[in-house]
């Protein structure tokens, strides 16, 4: 029964790394069940007896993919709400090392007609989000009046809104990182205790900086002051 078992695991894992190959070269809904055999050097009908569904493979992919970015996400200790900044930091290392294919993800999971697909995929990771929020509520880090699903969710849309933006072609990952730690800081400082908030303004004013727009404004604002001094010098000149 255990080396029964254990060969079941091995053609689950080996069907799962198959599929994942898969939707690296071409995308969620362009390739088969027989197609994905053949990848997988299996029968065709061991896919079927195994997940039932290309959905359910799908699904078992979705669960890897969560389960390596929180193994990443708690390799390093965070402390206090820095934990929400590191998830930024995760998700940016992990599509940098795979672009390509968490772009086709992100942009499938958002274009996805299969909405327990789409449920399966936001569920776990809406979750991590709510525990940390309802984490920082007992230490008194946010304020316990908020409620941690409302706030999980605020913060979700926030960051995979920009993850469809990077998916899309709009912006690159350096923005992409910055973009959603400026969302996160904000929203968190707007919930936080009043122990902890000047400290999170230290890091929305440090975010804010990294910002292409702002840098943009600090030289116009550099250039204009520069003029106004160039003309005051003419005008002292003409006497």
């Amino acid at each position: 029964m255990g080396k029964r078992q254990d060969n079941r695991d091995e053609k689950r894992k080996l069907i799962v790394d198959s599929a994942r190959r898969l939707m690296q070269a071409r995308s969620t809904s362009d390739f088969s069940m027989r197609t994905l055999a053949d990848v997988a050097g299996v029968s065709s009908a061991t896919p079927y007896s195994l997940f039932g569904s290309k959905q359910a493979v799908i699904a078992a992919v979705m669960d890897t993919d969560f389960d390596n970015f929180t193994s990443a996400l708690t390799a390093k200790p965070a402390v206090g709400l820095d934990i929400f900044f590191r998830m930024v930091d995760v998700t940016v290392e992990l599509f940098a090392a795979d672009p390509g294919y968490y772009k086709k993800g992100a942009l499938a999971i958002q274009a996805a007609s299969d909405k327990a697909l789409a449920s399966h995929f936001g569920l776990p990771r809406h979750g991590l989000l709510r525990d940390f929020i309802r984490d920082a509520i007992q230490r008194g880090d946010i304020n316990h009046r908020i409620n941690a699903d409302s706030f999980a969710l605020t913060l979700g849309h926030q960051f995979y809104g920009w993850i469809q933006a990077w998916a899309s072609g709009d912006i690159e990952l350096g923005d992409l990182s910055n973009r959603a730690k400026y969302g996160m800081s904000m929203a968190l400082a707007a919930a936080a205790t009043a122990d902890v908030r000047d400290a999170l303004m230290v890091q929305v004013l440090s975010f804010q900086d990294a910002l292409p727009e702002t840098g943009a404004r600090a030289a116009i604002h550099a250039s204009t002051n520069k003029n106004l001094d160039n003309n005051k010098h003419i005008k002292e000149a003409l006497g």
